[in-house]
């Protein structure tokens, strides 16, 4: 039973890392600006690597922080409350 929950843990936070990495990956290169874009994918798999299930706490940060505000901001540059429009 032990075995099956560890297994569980690890393929859940392998979920979560590849959510974050396809997330940034999408990205363009200027909403991550550029060398940084490269520096959130390999934090987020090296981590994940290194540390297993607790590396996916640098994926749970970016998910929580850094993908809020840039889906908070369109190519524009405005805020996303801002070019909503009304439907009838």
């Amino acid at each position: 039973m032990a075995h099956a929950l560890s297994i569980f843990i690890t393929l859940a936070a392998l979920a979560v890392v590849i959510w974050a990495v396809v997330d940034v990956a999408r990205r363009p290169a200027l909403a991550l600006a550029g060398k940084w874009k490269a520096l959130w994918i390999a934090g987020l798999v090296g981590a994940w690597l290194l540390f297993g299930s607790i590396g996916a706490l640098v994926s749970v940060f970016y998910l929580a922080g850094p993908r809020r505000r840039l889906n908070a901001v369109d190519d524009s540059g405005r805020h996303r409350s801002d070019s909503v429009t009304s439907r009838p």
